[in-house]
């Protein structure tokens, strides 16, 4: 009786060990993800990382907010560290400057997934990328479409950046690529006027100073790094100048409002949850050990083919 009391004992000692090691051997996946909350983007980014965490059995997300600051991202990727994530996902403030925390994540044996922005350096697993390139890209086609069908002639274009990095700045390389009779008329030798830390404020004061210097005459058009700025632009101009084609990037509530109405011209639309979707399968696919599919196999990338032109005629369509 006793031998049978003491190996039913066992059995029930073995069973409840082997559960816990089952539910801490990859049952149970904690992803951290390191972003900035600065803008109603990335906002809207994380609600979309949310939705598609619920969808996933055992999988657990944890948020931390650099609010736009690259000192405290780079506390928060330890932070993360120190909280056992199974994998972490890097949506960089800067680039160049997140370098030091992807190492120590690698270090730490973690998997590392870069979501989007362009970083310095290739101590990463996976980037879910569709590049900050393609964003100008798609705006340099249009202006060329527009030079095309007689709108305007050739652009000359007011560019206002919310971000001087270089990662970033690719928004407006891609335009120089792709409308190659483009012409950058503001700020010196950079081409660009900047909006510290994207300040809207600000951004309507480069508007409104190119007005009174009368600069605003040598333009056709005002790039803006996101909607935000673009609206801030839309706000300065007031309606003197209706000839000047207005662009932004990200597809915003404000962006989307102003395309509607036909203050901004276009925008580029980005799918988060699509982008979302595509981050949060890789990282479980990562913590499970599975072999990832890359569309850029020497860059590791997996793109997630969610940006799009946004115009009047194609908003509809892409909300749907």
């Amino acid at each position: 009786m006793k031998k049978r009391l003491l190996m039913m004992v066992l059995i029930a000692i073995s069973a409840t060990t082997l559960f816990a090691a089952g539910r801490q051997s990859g049952h149970e996946i904690k992803i951290g993800i390191a972003m900035s909350s600065s803008d109603e983007f990335n906002t809207n980014l994380r609600a979309r990382y949310e939705a598609h965490a619920r969808t996933l059995d055992g999988v657990t997300v944890v948020f931390t907010s650099a609010g736009g600051l690259v000192s405290q991202q780079l506390t928060d990727v330890e932070n993360l560290i120190s909280q056992g994530c199974n994998v972490i996902v890097l949506r960089a403030v800067d680039g160049d400057a997140v370098v030091t925390a992807m190492d120590s994540v690698r270090r730490a044996g973690i998997p590392l997934v870069i979501d989007e922005t362009r970083v310095g350096s290739m101590n990463y697993n996976v980037r879910v990328s569709g590049d900050q390139i393609y964003h100008g890209r798609l705006l340099g086609e249009h202006l060329q479409d527009l030079v095309k069908r007689g709108v305007i002639d050739n652009p000359r274009i007011g560019y206002i950046a919310g971000l001087s990095t270089a990662n970033i700045l690719r928004r407006m390389v891609g335009i120089q690529e792709t409308c190659t009779t483009a012409t950058f008329v503001a700020g010196g030798a950079q081409g660009f006027a900047l909006a510290n830390n994207w300040s809207t404020s600000e951004a309507q004061t480069i508007v409104e100073n190119w007005i009174s210097s009368g600069l605003i005459n040598q333009m056709n058009v005002i790039a803006a790094m996101n909607d935000e700025l673009a609206n801030a632009a839309i706000a300065a101009l007031g309606g003197r100048f209706p000839h000047i084609i207005v662009l932004g990037v990200d597809g915003s509530a404000i962006g989307q409002q102003n395309i509607r109405n036909g203050r901004m011209n276009a925008t580029t639309f980005q799918n988060n949850a699509r982008l979302a979707a595509a981050v949060l399968d890789v990282s479980v696919a990562l913590a499970r050990g599975e072999n990832i599919v890359f569309d850029n196999p020497t860059d590791r990338i997996v793109d997630p083919r969610h940006v799009s032109l946004m115009t009047r005629d194609n908003i509809d369509q892409l909300l749907r």
